[in-house]
Parts: C-alpha cells; structure tokens; sequence
C-alpha cells in the first residue's frame, strides 16, 4: 500500500472509486454527503491544490483524504478546546469498502496527522455527519475530542466537528 498526491490521470480512478463509496453507503444507510457531493469539480480543484492524497492497493486508487487549511465558515460558530494558531483540516475521507480489513481510513488518517504536523501544523479539525455513526466512532477512536454540531445547508441534519492536536 502506498499513499502519494493525487494527479489529474488519476481523476477517473478517484471518481469510480467515489461512485463505488456512495453506493455502499446508501446501501448501508450510512448518510454523510448528499448525492452531488463530492463531485469532479470539487476533486479538480482538491487535486489543482496539490490537497488530494490517494492510497494505492496494487496499483489501484482503493481510499482518498484531502488535507486543507481551508474550512467552512461555520466552523467559527464552534467553541474549539484548542485555541493553537496552526489549523488544518481533514475533508472527503473515502476508502473502497473492499478493502476495509487494511484499515486504509486509519492509515490515510495517520498520513495526514504527520503530513500537517510535518508542515508546522499543531491541530486538525473535521466534521462528519452526525447521522453516520460509524464515522463519528471512528474519529474519537483515533483520539479526536468533539466540540460541537454545524448546519451544512445541502444535508437536512448537523454535522458533528471534532479536533485533534498533533
């Protein structure tokens, strides 16, 4: 297994690979994102940022993360634990459910944590679905603290937000 930077000749394997997560999601009940999101666009200009990071099985793209400094608006009406100057966020984690027993979301996790921390960063929020109770599991299994709920108008219920300081 192998994590490196998105490229754009990766753009249909990315796709597919999103095609393959949102299905099994809806099969499995489990909402997150609404049926647009995310979309070539977005990965366009996740990748263009050089923000993108795929994980690689046997030469083929089975997870994603996007590591930004950038974040929703209304992440400032959270009351953060952390006040560290240094923030950078984690968004669109996706990983082929194939694969699940490799544990590629803790593997592309671990690599954003270093890769942040490696680049002066000292804390890493996110948001996930409150409705997807396997992820909000999962990211306080990993050690991040939640702090509070948001309203993204596209998804009818709130999003949970967390933090981790690396």
């Amino acid at each position: 297994m192998k994590i490196r930077s998105a490229n754009t000749n990766d753009l249909n394997q990315i796709l597919d690979l999103l095609s393959l997560v949102i299905r099994h999601m809806d099969e499995n009940r489990l909402e997150q994102w609404p049926s647009w999101y995310p979309n070539r666009e977005i990965i366009i200009q996740d990748i263009t940022k050089n923000q993108l990071f795929v994980a690689e099985v046997s030469g083929r793209i089975s997870g994603m993360i996007c590591l930004s400094p950038e974040f929703p608006s209304e992440y400032e009406s959270i009351h953060w634990k952390e006040k560290k100057p240094k923030v950078n966020s984690i968004h669109r984690l996706a990983v082929d459910p194939n694969y699940k027993t490799l544990q590629l979301a803790k593997l592309l996790m671990s690599f954003a944590e270093e890769k942040a921390k490696s680049e002066g960063y000292t804390l890493i929020r996110l948001d996930t679905y409150s409705l997807n109770l396997a992820a909000n599991r999962f990211y306080t299994k990993i050690g991040y603290h939640y702090c509070g709920q948001i309203n993204l108008e596209f998804m009818p219920e709130k999003y949970n937000c967390y933090e981790k300081a690396i």
